[in-house]
């Protein structure tokens, strides 16, 4: 018995991430993953736990207690090195539960020399949204004033950058900028499989009175092979119905902790697909408050398809040990 106990911690189910690291399509060796608690320790470059460097596979293996973690992959310490590797994870925070490894993968950058700032009448930014060493079209500048949202909901500033140069006028102060694109098109929704993201590598970014900084903000694409999920899903899926009874495509569940379904949802599916099915993946147990809509945040515009979830009250679906799995429907109709 006394042998069985002291065996018992080892027998414990391990939980983390894991996943590849990759350079433009080439897998790369001694990189290490960074996760923190909160983007506080991010900043601050804190982390609550680092892995071993990446093996001659690109791959990786770090455990971690059950939470939220903010993901970054480099394979230097300090200040950003030219030549070097970065990427900061675009689905952070990631969850971890009690057992089990989350897929992640880190599609990289290589860090480019940093142009001095420039003299100028009005202070600002100016510089280059880039994919793999050309300009990226169609794209949108973010600057953000903090992070205490995690960069989600309206920015500061959002620039549309047509070409892939763009040139704004700040005042001084400390920014944090990111870039996105989206292949859905539109300024807000989350990144998604196949979009361009990057977090600036030099965030925050200084911009001091009379001087404009300039930056090169080279994005990456979110790619499939680098987050194939390993895990069995956990969630809510089920079908999202019109008035006519018919499934109605393009539309997402978004789950809230709280009953008022205001602010940032919890968790949120991809859209629902042509005969209106979804599948909501949620890494942890619980209850959450559900509705379905095409459109993120604000109230419903008139004839937006919205709808609650109606099997109770509260609009309410619990995922438990028992039942880490639910199927519901949810009726929409255009809102008035």
């Amino acid at each position: 018995m006394l042998l069985l106990l002291l065996l018992l911690p080892s027998l414990a189910a391990a939980a983390g991430i894991k996943g590849r690291v990759a350079w433009r399509g080439q897998l790369i060796e001694g990189l290490k993953v960074h996760a923190y608690r909160s983007m506080d320790d991010l900043v601050a470059d804190q982390p609550l736990a680092i892995s071993a460097p990446t093996g001659v596979d690109g791959t990786y293996q770090l455990e971690l207690p059950p939470g939220n973690y903010f993901l970054l992959a480099r394979d230097f310490t300090g200040l950003p090195q030219p030549g070097k590797h970065f990427c900061y994870y675009s689905g952070s925070p990631v969850q971890v539960a009690t057992e089990g490894f989350r897929q992640v993968g880190f599609n990289l950058i290589k860090i480019p020399v940093q142009a001095e700032p420039r003299n100028g009448k009005r202070s600002g930014l100016q510089g280059r949204i880039s994919y793999q060493g050309e300009p990226l079209e169609q794209s949108y500048l973010y600057i953000y004033q903090d992070y205490q949202k995690n960069f989600k909901g309206p920015a500061y500033f959002i620039q549309p950058v047509a070409k892939g140069n763009f040139r704004l006028s700040l005042p001084p102060g400390e920014y944090y900028v990111l870039a996105r694109k989206r292949a859905r098109g539109g300024q807000f929704g989350p990144i998604e499989i196949d979009d361009y993201f990057n977090y600036y590598y030099g965030n925050p970014v200084q911009v001091k009175s009379g001087e404009v900084q300039q930056i090169e903000l080279e994005t990456i694409k979110r790619l499939a092979m680098l987050e194939e999920e390993e895990q069995a899903f956990q969630g809510i899926k089920g079908r999202v119905v019109g008035p006519d009874g018919q499934g109605i495509s393009g539309l997402r569940v978004f789950a809230y902790r709280d009953q008022q379904m205001s602010g940032m949802p919890s968790f949120f599916s991809p859209e629902s697909d042509k005969n209106g099915y979804f599948q909501l993946s949620i890494p942890e147990l619980g209850s959450f408050h559900l509705l379905a809509r095409r459109s993120f945040g604000g109230p419903a515009s008139d004839g937006e398809l919205y709808g609650k979830y109606a099997g109770n009250a509260d609009h309410e679906v619990t995922l438990s040990t028992e039942t880490p799995i639910q199927e519901i429907r949810i009726d929409v109709a255009p809102s008035r």
